[in-house]
């Protein structure tokens, strides 16, 4: 068996929890995807043509828009499978772990545009448009591939401001002798909410911060993860080269102020996302401490790699501060 056959044979096993858990008829959607995207960007050679991130982005965002034809629900695991075939592409020792590693966050930038324009017709080849029709109305159960209202594209975040931004005064007040801070730590998109209020250390960078958050939501710290500041500024560790910022040269305390928010990103794939929000400045004249507390928490946590078909793990608010003093600073 070569090399191809082996890959498509290791990733046809993955789909299985796909279409399984995901309600899907059948993996012909996600196998398509994977054969579609190879014979464009390497004519199915499994060469160095992979790690071109013009031509990966040329396929993600222009032919298979135009050319590919796939329901909406579809195209949400084609994203996913994607990111699969890099991890496929690692444990086969065809790539690197940093090449699979980079070319995850690569594809997660690319995600919105992808999603869009595959469920938007303006970008589809009269080809495609046809087919798409003709499916719809062979199967009035699948969904309507023209209605993305009831999906969340947000935006990738931006590396540069806008050109056309207008400058207004800083709303950060400088202040002294500031010891902490209250935060508050929602993970996004659960109801009833996911949330933790930590009280942390001012002299600590965002790799101390990382490791923190880590601790309070019960993650693994087997993904990667960067933080973004107001969509332009992005903090990550040294081997996520498109990061701005070394997440263990930054400080919080440049970026942090009484009603900074600060997303955090873990896991590429599954996309956990977390928002910061700076409740409130500690100074001076008010108890020094060496490392972060939980003083609040509410709901369990969804365990890791479980996206989509969440499993979850009890909060235990007293484990969870035992192991944040253990992470003194």
């Amino acid at each position: 068996m070569d090399k191809l056959d082996k890959l498509l044979d290791r990733m046809t096993r993955d789909m299985m929890h796909y279409f399984i858990a995901g309600g899907l008829a059948e993996p012909d959607g996600l196998i398509r995807t994977v054969e579609f995207f190879l014979s464009f960007v390497d004519k199915g050679k499994l060469g160095s043509k992979l790690l071109d991130k013009q031509v990966v982005k040329e396929a993600l965002v222009h032919h298979m828009p135009k050319h590919m034809p796939l329901f909406i629900d579809e195209s949400f695991y084609a994203y996913q499978i994607l990111l699969d075939l890099y991890s496929a592409l690692y444990h086969e020792k065809i790539i690197t772990e940093e090449d699979c590693k980079e070319m995850h966050y690569f594809i997660y930038l690319n995600k919105t545009a992808f999603l869009t324009r595959m469920s938007n017709p303006n970008y589809w080849s009269k080809t495609k448009l046809a087919i798409m029709d003709e499916w719809r109305e062979g199967n009035f159960e699948v969904e309507d591939p023209y209605n993305v209202e009831h999906y969340d594209l947000e935006e990738s975040p931006r590396k540069k401001l806008p050109d056309n931004i207008l400058i207004f005064p800083e709303q950060k007040k400088e202040q002294e002798n500031v010891t902490g801070y209250i935060v508050r730590v929602d993970l996004k998109g659960y109801r009833p909410p996911i949330w933790r209020r930590l009280k942390i250390p001012a002299g600590i960078t965002y790799e101390h911060l990382h490791r923190i958050l880590q601790i309070v939501f019960d993650w693994e710290n087997s993904h990667l993860h960067a933080f973004f500041i107001d969509r332009t500024k992005m903090i990550g560790p040294n081997d996520l080269e498109m990061s701005q910022y070394a997440e263990k040269q930054r400080f919080i305390a440049e970026d942090f102020y009484a009603g900074a928010k600060i997303n955090y990103i873990y896991d590429f794939g599954c996309d956990w996302q977390h928002l910061i929000a700076v409740e409130k400045v500690i100074t001076d004249n008010e108890a020094e401490f060496r490392h972060a507390v939980c003083v609040k928490a509410k709901g369990d946590t969804p365990v890791e790699d479980s996206r989509g078909n969440e499993i979850w793990q009890s909060l235990d608010l007293i484990t969870m501060n035992e192991q944040l003093e253990q992470e003194e600073f």
